[in-house]
């Protein structure tokens, strides 16, 4: 952990020198002659906000996907959940699967995703994989009627879940099952 701290460190520092000397570097020389006089600048008295590192944002676009998932799974409504999911991402299944479910009036009110660990890593410009390990707890499915007519077991999994930035949310886009 602390070789991966000291990398990112001495690669940011890398990155902030290359930057420096290239804007130094940047720009035609004054005329000869020229006198070169500094502008006073003006301060704000207010702070300006502090972008969030991209690790947090994928963590918490993570977090509220599974928080969405369980939502749209007791509420049968998924119009948010599309909107965190690539159509294309084997994991848009769950919005198929509950549509399907709510259009033949079933429901699934207990079922519920709990993450147990989230670990952001491999960022590249507007993409990201977050590793995740989850649990889903037992449910039953019921019919309009509140009968059960499946039960659904609880269930582990450890997954790699590939986000993009798609404008401003970062999305899930694909998922790489890490148990096989």
């Amino acid at each position: 952990m602390h070789g991966t701290a000291g990398t990112r460190w001495l690669r940011s520092l890398g990155i902030a020198v290359l930057l420096l000397a290239a804007t130094a570097c940047s720009g035609d020389p004054p005329p000869a002659g020229a006198v070169n006089t500094p502008t006073p600048s003006v301060q704000s008295s207010t702070p300006s906000p502090t972008p969030t590192p991209v690790e947090q944002q994928v963590e918490a676009a993570v977090r509220a996907y599974y928080a969405e998932l369980t939502r749209a799974a007791q509420t049968n409504d998924t119009s948010v959940l599309k909107k965190m999911l690539r159509k294309t991402c084997p994991c848009y299944r769950a919005v198929r699967v509950i549509e399907a479910g709510a259009r033949q009036g079933e429901s699934t009110p207990d079922a519920k995703w709990t993450l147990k660990s989230v670990r952001v890593h491999d960022i590249t410009g507007m993409a990201a994989v977050a590793e995740v390990n989850y649990q889903v707890s037992a449910y039953d499915v019921v019919d309009k009627s509140g009968v059960v007519i499946d039960h659904i077991g609880s269930r582990s999994s450890h997954l790699d879940l590939s986000l993009i930035q798609s404008g401003t949310p970062w999305v899930v886009a694909n998922i790489f099952d890490l148990e096989g």
